[in-house]
């Protein structure tokens, strides 16, 4: 990719989550992000449609990375450690965009741990809770994963993400 295509957009990246600092998602216009990147109009156009593909980029980039060093031989241990030491790298865009309440977000990551984090859950923990509809144990993992998460990002910034890891299996037991 060409240095000023790549400049062009880190400085819109960087103006979107300036701005979700500031502002709910709803509340942040294109003209907003135009002048907090210090790029025009047609500049952002050549990047993104709208501000919802810049959205969904943004997630994709993020997903991309967090999922990207999954290895199927990884232990359910580890695979949790991965995406907490990922989230800490990350928390910058990924809190800005978990303390933002963007349902997009946290739906695409939701979906995401549906793929990655949920069948090792049920395959290591939640084999002997047949009983229990696999949707409603799909909905309780992703969604306690994502509260564990964003508590972390918020107010446990001490713990390490081994400790994480294991508070979130502790949990699920």
């Amino acid at each position: 990719m060409d240095r000023r295509i790549q400049k062009s957009r880190q400085a819109i990246y960087r103006a979107f989550i300036t701005l979700l600092n500031q502002k709910s998602y709803e509340k942040i216009t294109v003209q907003e992000l135009i002048d907090e990147a210090n790029v025009g109009r047609s500049t952002f156009y050549a990047h993104f449609e709208t501000k919802e593909a810049l959205l969904e980029e943004v997630c994709q980039d993020l997903f991309e990375h967090t999922f990207v060093g999954y290895q199927k031989e990884m232990t359910l241990y580890e695979l949790l450690a991965h995406l907490f030491l990922h989230f800490k790298r990350n928390q910058d865009k990924i809190a800005t965009l978990l303390l933002s309440n963007n349902s997009y977000f946290i739906k695409r990551l939701k979906d995401q741990l549906e793929i990655y984090l949920f069948p090792m859950v049920e395959a290591h923990i939640l084999s002997q809770k047949v009983h229990l509809p696999k949707d409603f144990l799909k909905k309780h993992v992703t969604a306690s994963f994502v509260e564990t998460v964003t508590w972390w990002l918020q107010d446990g910034k001490g713990l390490d993400e081994m400790t994480m890891a294991q508070y979130y299996l502790d949990l699920l037991k």
